[in-house]
């Protein structure tokens, strides 16, 4: 579940570090610009939220799911130049945000 009360950037910072227990050579954590994205993805899903916005809510789902799991980069026909950690990450906050729902009566 996404934690609620995270302050802003905590959350890129905790992602750039390296995995806590991790080896090193398990992997490379990511940068702090690919952890700052990931962050503002993240805000975007919790900013839609906590307006209890239906739509927003589904369309900031639907970039972190294109960004995870799509071809990669604004530009489809270049090849993605997002490293393995930043997909990982990607993927985790996808997996994470896919039980949000808003109740049906919640919109406003």
């Amino acid at each position: 579940m996404i934690a609620h009360n995270t302050p802003p950037q905590a959350w890129a910072q905790h992602l750039a570090g390296p995995p806590a227990g991790a080896r090193p050579s398990s992997g490379t954590p990511l940068t702090m610009a690919e952890a700052a994205r990931v962050q503002r993805y993240r805000d975007q899903l919790m900013a839609a939220l906590r307006a209890q916005d239906r739509p927003a809510l589904r369309n900031a789902k639907q970039q972190v799911l294109e960004a995870a799991f799509g071809p990669g980069g604004p530009c489809p026909a270049e090849p993605s130049a997002e490293s393995p950690a930043l997909r990982r990450a990607l993927r985790d906050l996808s997996w994470r945000m896919a039980a949000v729902l808003l109740v049906r009566g919640a919109h406003r």
